[in-house]
């Protein structure tokens, strides 16, 4: 059956109907989609699709674990309040500057290859000092790198033509992740008063409970919010 690509991810067969790309090429793996799964049929554009009460279960956990909802543009603008301390968007807590010092922040995080982004959050909360024995447990603080700086030089000066270029492009990978790791250290402490700025601020703006382990919640909570905006800026980008 020849199929006519009409758009992205879209095609028509002779009949009319519409198949994805991924149909398709299911099409001639299976001689014509024989003994095809139930979600790989043709799509019918009249028939509005249902959630299954399972999979709405499912979703509901999903969101209540930590998943995040990917935003539209339009939605970064601003978005109403859904709880008593669920403020994604930060409405009426920071100043826009600060709101781009932690996506910034969280993105820095990113480059520097340290963590899996789905646990950085935390981080946001830490003290320098924190972050220091965390990047010295794993010799990445930046005494260490300046130390494995130093080797790689003498090793480029020692190398022959060949070894002298993979030296080079490991030095400037580590000098890199240097400049990274002291951003990272410089602007600990900045960070955390933002949220602490913001948790103190949103608890004003709901309850005026600042009770010391409230007020700990909300600041964690703040981090975890910063992390859901950056997400879904990086899904956008």
């Amino acid at each position: 059956m020849p199929f006519t690509k009409v758009g992205k991810n879209k095609n028509v067969s002779p009949s009319g109907r519409v198949f994805t790309d991924k149909q398709v090429k299911l099409y001639y793996t299976t001689d014509g989609f024989k003994n095809m799964d139930e979600e790989m049929k043709p799509i019918n554009k009249d028939v509005k699709p249902k959630m299954k009460k399972k999979d709405l279960v499912e979703y509901i956990k999903f969101k209540k674990d930590g998943g995040h909802k990917k935003y539209k543009k339009s939605d970064l603008l601003g978005e109403s309040r859904r709880g008593q301390y669920d403020f994604p968007r930060f409405t009426n807590e920071l100043q826009g500057k600060e709101v781009k010092m932690l996506i910034k922040y969280l993105e820095k995080i990113r480059e520097s290859g340290l963590t899996n982004m789905f646990g950085a959050h935390p981080i946001l909360n830490w003290a320098k000092d924190d972050l220091h024995r965390w990047l010295y447990s794993m010799s990445k603080d930046v005494e260490s790198l300046e130390q494995q700086k130093e080797d790689l030089e003498n090793d480029i000066e020692n190398a022959d033509d060949e070894d002298r270029s993979m030296y080079e492009s490991e030095l400037d990978s580590l000098e890199e992740q240097i400049e990274i790791i002291e951003y990272l250290l410089d602007n600990k402490r900045e960070v955390r008063d933002i949220l602490i700025r913001g948790a103190l601020a949103r608890i004003s703006n709901t309850d005026n409970n600042h009770e010391t382990r409230n007020v700990q919640r909300v600041f964690e909570k703040m981090a975890k919010d910063a992390w859901v905006m950056w997400t879904s800026l990086y899904s956008i980008g």
